[in-house]
Parts: C-alpha cells; sequence; structure tokens
C-alpha cells in the first residue's frame, strides 16, 4: 500500500515538474532573444573604439558616468530592461531612436549631477555604445526604407503587361 501510495506521488511529482517546465518553455519560445548587456565589457569597448584624443580629455569614469546616463535614457524610453518585461504597451518590433535625443538627455543628467561634459565628448561615447550594443546584436542600423523599396521592385520580375489598344 505503501509503495503504491509512493508511485502516485512521484508519478504527480513529476507531472507538475513537467507542465511546470513546459509553460516556461513556451512563454520564453514567444519572447525575444535577450542581448546581455555586461556593463565591464562595454566600457572597455566603448573606451577602446574612443579616439585618441578624446581619451586624452575624458578619463575612464567620465565614460563609465556617460554610459550609465545613457543607460537611463534608454530605460526611460522603455528599449532597455533590468531583468524583468519591457513596459506596457512596448512591443517586441524595433525601436527608432535619435542620437540627437539621447545626447540632450545625458547633458541634462550630467548637469544636474554636477558633471559637465562637451557635448561632442557625449556624443562620441554613445556612438561607441551603440556600436557595442551592434557587436552583441543588440541593435542594428536602420535601413533607408526607398532603398529597400527600390531594391525589391528590381528583385520582382514581373512580366511586362500588355497595353490595352485604343
Amino acid at each position: 500500500m505503501i509503495l503504491a501510495f509512493a508511485a502516485i506521488g512521484l508519478f504527480l511529482v513529476v507531472l507538475i515538474a513537467l507542465l511546470a517546465v513546459g509553460k516556461v518553455v513556451g512563454r520564453l519560445r514567444v519572447e525575444p532573444l535577450r542581448n546581455v548587456f555586461e556593463g565591464d565589457e562595454a566600457l572597455e569597448f566603448v573606451a577602446q573604439a574612443l579616439p585618441s584624443g578624446l581619451t586624452a580629455e575624458l578619463s575612464y569614469e567620465d565614460v563609465q558616468r556617460i554610459l550609465r546616463f545613457h543607460s537611463d535614457f534608454l530605460h526611460a524610453e522603455g528599449v532597455a530592461r533590468s531583468g524583468g518585461d519591457l513596459k506596457a504597451g512596448r512591443s517586441g518590433g524595433p525601436h527608432i531612436l535619435a542620437t540627437e535625443d539621447a545626447v540632450q538627455y545625458v547633458m541634462g543628467r550630467a548637469g544636474r549631477a554636477g558633471f559637465f561634459p562637451r557635448e561632442v565628448h557625449v556624443s562620441e561615447v554613445i556612438k561607441a555604445q551603440f556600436a557595442y550594443f551592434e557587436a552583441i546584436g543588440a541593435v542594428s542600423e536602420v535601413a533607408d526604407p526607398a532603398r529597400e523599396l527600390e531594391a525589391d521592385l528590381a528583385a520582382t520580375d514581373l512580366p511586362n503587361e500588355p497595353q490595352p489598344n485604343n
């Protein structure tokens, strides 16, 4: 009798575990792949990608502060997350962010924190950070829609339709 209860208990435990794992796998299947941002790796990448003249003017800590403020901008825009889900209403599709908006946000946040980098420095750090994002597959350049349309039209070999006779 005890053996029967143990077998039924084992069966129920395995069934519940399989259902739980199946539910998580089903949820992860529809979520977009996550590109993990590694802070130290990003800082190293950006510092190496900056022009040498700029690295003579900005310290490692300055670059790190700019990167932190830019990450705050990405969170505020709803395109970055810290473990949880994206903000409600955001789809998993592409989002376009203007570098100028990011620079203005970072300059404002930096000024409120008593940190006053030059705008050109902030712009270069943000460009280098986007290069890092592109390297890890988190972002991509936006293609020109007109060029894509031309390429699509050129790729379709539609037969010439006969012109109606008058």
